[in-house]
């Protein structure tokens, strides 16, 4: 009787089934300036791009069933996602879509980009190659099973004339963020 009431059970005995809602998606990049999608992303528009449509094959759904979230859609979450480094349903409710399709997404991203590995990344081609680099930085620092290094720094620069503020670091002078990777003879 109490089904009745708070309608979950129909007439007919059986549980009616909660009607699905779709939210609209605030991902879009449109009318964002590339400062604030640096900002939001850190990534400008030309970047984001990029990246869209570099993952857009692995990213896109076989069925237009059940209102699938585009390619650009997806890596919007991810990049949020990576860039904040907040919770899954802050992401989520920022950007209109629920904490599991946000952890979805990035799970979805993340596997996508690491299928494109090897076009960017270059590791020793052999066993040789594996271990003479991890002798050499055995020998030279005592760092056993070693085979590369990576390391950050901010590069001091003179303030650009446009989007200035996007240059300046979290120790308050202005810089470019460089992020190197060598091997046990410094390249």
């Amino acid at each position: 009787m109490a089904g009745l009431l708070y309608g979950c059970i129909d007439v007919g005995g059986r549980k009616k089934r909660k009607e699905r809602q779709f939210r609209h998606l605030a991902s879009t990049i449109d009318g964002y300036t590339n400062e604030e999608l640096r900002t939001r992303y850190r990534f400008g528009r030309e970047s984001i791009m990029h990246i869209t449509e570099l993952l857009a094959e692995d990213l896109r759904r076989k069925t237009q069933r059940n209102h699938p979230i585009s390619a650009l859609q997806q890596v919007l979450i991810a990049l949020r996602f990576y860039a904040s480094g907040s919770f899954l349903q802050v992401i989520g409710d920022t950007i209109g879509v629920d904490k599991s399709t946000v952890s979805r997404v990035v799970t979805n991203v993340s596997l996508a980009l690491v299928a494109k590995q090897q076009q960017y990344i270059k590791w020793p081609k052999d066993q040789q190659e594996f271990g003479k680099s991890k002798n050499s930085f055995y020998q030279r620092g005592k760092f056993p099973c070693v085979i590369g290094c990576v390391d950050g720094t901010h590069i001091r620069i003179q303030a650009p004339h446009e989007n200035e503020n996007g240059y300046v670091n979290r120790k308050g002078f202005h810089s470019i963020n460089v992020q190197g990777i060598c091997n046990h003879e410094g390249w």
